[in-house]
C-alpha cells in the first residue's frame, strides 16, 4: 500500500467519541500515525514479521499502520474499555482480526510470556505514552514495562531538555541506551471543549530505545 493510500484509511478510522483528559487521550492525526510508523519500519526495518506491542493504544491508529506495514501480530494495549471497543470496531472494519488483538489492561500488570509466541519473533514497542500533563512521570511506567519484554522500542516525548534528560537518565538505569532521535511535529486534533484550535503542533521527540 502506499503511504498517502494509508493515511486517507487511517483517517477515516473512528476516533474518541467522548476522550477523557484525565488519560490524555488526544487523537494523533493519521499523518503523523504513518509518518511515526514508516520511521520504524522503513528506516529501521523494525515492523515487518515482528511481534508489535502497542502500550496506551488508544483507538488503534499505529497498530493499524502497524498492521499495513506486514507486522506479524499487533497486541494493543489499553487501560480504557471505551477505546478498546472503538479500536475492536476499527480492526473488524478494515478485516484486521488475524492481526491485530486489542487487549483491555493496566500496562503495570500487563505481562508477556516468551511461551505465547514463537521465539524467532522479535518485540518492537511502539507507543504514544501520556506526556505527564494530568499525572506526572506517567511515561516513567510506560517505558519501564516497555523495557520488560521489548528487543526495540519506539516512544514519544515532549521535546525538551528536562524531559530528555531525565529519559537519558532513566533508560541508562534500565541498562537501555537510546539510538536515535526523531524531532517531530506530532498534530494533535480538537479533542476537548477547550480547545479553540481544529488541530495543534506539538514539538516531541520518537526515540529509539536498544538494549545495552
Amino acid at each position: 500500500m502506499r503511504k498517502k493510500d494509508l493515511i486517507s484509511l487511517i483517517q477515516k478510522t473512528e476516533v474518541f467519541s467522548n476522550p477523557k483528559i484525565e488519560l490524555e487521550q488526544y487523537c494523533t492525526d493519521a499523518n503523523s500515525a504513518v509518518d511515526i510508523i514508516y520511521f520504524a519500519g522503513v528506516e529501521f526495518n523494525d515492523i515487518k514479521n515482528r511481534l508489535i506491542i502497542d502500550l496506551g493504544a488508544g483507538t488503534g491508529r499505529l497498530s493499524i499502520s502497524c498492521a499495513y506495514l506486514q507486522a506479524k501480530y499487533v497486541l494493543s494495549i489499553d487501560i480504557d474499555f471505551d477505546a478498546i471497543k472503538v479500536l475492536k470496531g476499527n480492526v473488524k472494519d478494515l478485516n484486521l482480526e488475524a492481526v491485530i488483538l486489542p487487549m483491555c489492561a493496566d500496562i503495570n500488570r500487563f505481562e508477556i510470556s516468551a511461551h505465547l509466541y514463537p521465539k524467532e519473533l522479535n518485540i518492537t514497542t511502539i507507543m504514544n505514552p501520556p506526556f505527564g500533563v494530568q499525572k506526572k512521570t506517567a511515561d516513567r511506567f510506560f517505558l519501564q514495562k516497555a523495557f520488560s519484554f521489548s528487543d526495540v522500542v519506539y516512544s514519544i516525548h515532549l521535546a525538551n531538555e528536562k524531559v530528555h534528560n531525565f529519559i537519558s537518565k532513566f533508560v541508562s538505569s534500565k541498562n537501555w541506551s537510546i539510538n536515535y532521535v526523531l524531532p517531530f511535529n506530532l498534530v494533535l486534533e480538537r479533542s476537548f471543549p477547550f480547545h479553540t484550535k481544529k488541530t495543534k503542533k506539538v514539538a516531541v521527540n520518537v526515540y529509539r530505545f536498544i538494549k545495552n
